[in-house]
């Protein structure tokens, strides 16, 4: 159990390491960042593999070797990625590849990490089948930012999502870790292990069974509502310490106004002044004048005069 909880708690802690430095790039300088970033993720890669290694050939049981030498693809081809930006990088410029090549050889990682745990199911009935189909949402969310990032290399926002897609994919692997190897996992159930990488979580009842995934709903709801806290936290601090640089493209309206020098022809009359001055220039009298009606009596009297 302690190897197990080990393990999980190395993964995890190593991504949360590689989406600190992913997240640091709109903040530090790139050139400093990028070959930590890349010495971390390849130092994640080749423990993962050692594991795996060691997991298959310390083991009796003839399902060991084959679950971890699964893993092995996923973790080459993210030790290929990471060992590539180490040689692309100066002064060295061992193996001088473009941006977009790297980023397409870490979409494929991500690819290979996202059916490798789409494809885990040992034990159809087991809890942990839960938190693994929770785990492929920040994989696929780092997944399509690394897309977004080929698509845009110049923006920060697929950088910045996929630091976030790797942040709760390390806080969920030290959830796992601690659920399936602690007595932190759901009343009435238990872990069954066989080998290191063959383990299986059973529940006594039914019941049990439905308490055990909306507890691991749960807590992925928590993982990920703490995340966006974190995140607004760490952006209204940036934005702070940056001197509010968002709000500069702003200006007051009454600078506005006085900087513009054409008279405003804005009147407030009413529409009922304009409508009873045409209902008195039809009934013939008006504001100031003094205008007699004609009248048939008026044609009359014009009429004999003019005998």
């Amino acid at each position: 159990m302690m190897a197990g909880l080990f393990a999980f708690s190395v993964a995890g802690l190593g991504f949360l390491l590689v989406a600190a430095l992913e997240s640091l790039f709109p903040v530090l300088s790139p050139s400093s960042l990028l070959p930590l970033r890349f010495l971390s993720v390849a130092t994640l890669s080749f423990l993962a593999i050692l594991s795996s290694l060691i997991s298959s050939l310390s083991s009796r049981d003839p399902l060991s070797p084959a679950l971890p030498l699964s893993s092995l693809a996923a973790a080459a081809l993210f030790l290929l990625y990471s060992l590539a930006g180490l040689l692309s990088l100066p002064p060295a410029h061992l193996l001088p590849l473009p941006p977009s090549l790297l980023d397409l050889l870490c979409l494929s990682a991500f690819a290979q990490e996202f059916l490798l745990f789409y494809l885990r199911r040992k034990d159809l009935d087991g809890i942990e089948n839960r938190y693994f189909d929770l785990l492929l949402a920040p994989i696929f969310l780092c997944a399509a930012s690394t897309l977004l990032a080929l698509a845009r290399p110049r923006s920060l926002a697929p950088r910045l999502a996929r630091a976030a897609g790797l942040a709760l994919h390390g806080t969920w692997l030290l959830q796992m870790g601690f659920s399936f190897f602690t007595s932190l996992i759901a009343h009435g159930c238990s872990l069954h292990e066989r080998s290191w990488a063959n383990y299986t979580i059973k529940c006594k009842t039914h019941m049990d069974y439905h308490r055990g995934r909306a507890i691991a709903t749960l807590q992925f709801n928590c993982h990920l509502a703490l995340l966006v806290l974190a995140g607004v936290g760490a952006y209204a601090a940036v934005v702070r310490k940056m001197g509010g640089g968002v709000q500069q493209g702003y200006r007051p309206l009454n600078k506005e106004l006085q900087m513009s020098d054409v008279p405003s022809q804005f009147t407030l009359e009413s529409d009922d002044d304009e409508e009873g001055e045409i209902a008195e220039e039809v009934n013939g009298t008006k504001w100031g004048d003094v205008v007699l009606p004609v009248t048939s009596e008026a044609n009359g009297v014009a009429a004999g005069g003019s005998h």
